[in-house]
């Protein structure tokens, strides 16, 4: 069982030579075994650092995101009789998808007729918003370091996006590899996630929409990028 883990580790989760698993994906996977440590925080680092070099790289599409989109459009659009607790099961005892004009359907929507907080996430206090000195959370995985900016996905957890977010907590940060140039870098990542920072009560509100001057910025910066 534990080399079948460990396979899965090289395979599946950390894959970087093809019929061959490394080193790093056996430092992770007793980072799992000996030290109980979750590998979702590399999975997610690795998985975001590769996001950014396809997209850096000749302004590539990342069309391997298109069945997540799916699911998630399916599960935050349509409105399901069954409130599932997970979004897959969500997604296949949802029938009106199969029914749907995307085109019209996808035009028709406004912020307020989007489901942003689907039960799969209910039952949850408090999120994870900083580490340490970093103004967001750094992540740190198999090929180096990148941020997460939840500043910029709040609404996604239940709460309100209230006024336009400082430049610095959505502002990139990525270290790839881990050469001596680098070394500086990785132990301040270390250390920060020794505090960590999470909010709950200060982020609530009313309602989980747009309130006052985000809407405002989000216009402002989505032309930006046009």
């Amino acid at each position: 069982m534990d080399i079948l883990a460990l396979l899965i580790f090289g395979v599946v989760l950390f894959p970087n030579v093809d019929g061959l698993v490394d080193r790093v994906a056996i430092d992770a996977f007793l980072a799992f075994y000996d030290r109980k440590e979750s590998p979702v925080v590399a999975i997610l680092a690795d998985l975001y650092g590769t996001f950014d070099r396809r997209c850096e790289k000749n302004s590539a599409r990342i069309v391997c995101c298109t069945t997540t989109l799916y699911v998630w459009l399916v599960s935050h659009l349509f409105r399901q009789e069954v409130r599932h607790v997970c979004p897959l099961e969500g997604h296949r005892s949802c029938t009106e998808k199969k029914e749907a004009n995307w085109d019209r359907l996808l035009a028709s929507k406004e912020g307020a007729s989007v489901n942003w907080f689907p039960r799969w996430k209910e039952g949850r206090t408090g999120i994870l918003i900083s580490c340490g000195e970093f103004p967001n959370v750094p992540l740190m995985g198999t090929r180096g370091c990148i941020n997460y900016n939840l500043v910029l996905a709040i609404r996604q957890l239940g709460y309100p996006m209230r006024e336009a977010p400082l430049e610095e907590g959505f502002t990139p940060f990525i270290a790839r590899g881990f050469n001596n140039t680098n070394a500086g870098v990785l132990q301040r990542v270390r250390k920060a996630w020794e505090r960590v920072q999470k909010k709950d009560e200060e982020l609530r509100g009313s309602s989980n929409g747009p309130i006052g001057g985000y809407r405002r910025w989000l216009k402002a910066y989505a032309q930006g990028l046009d």
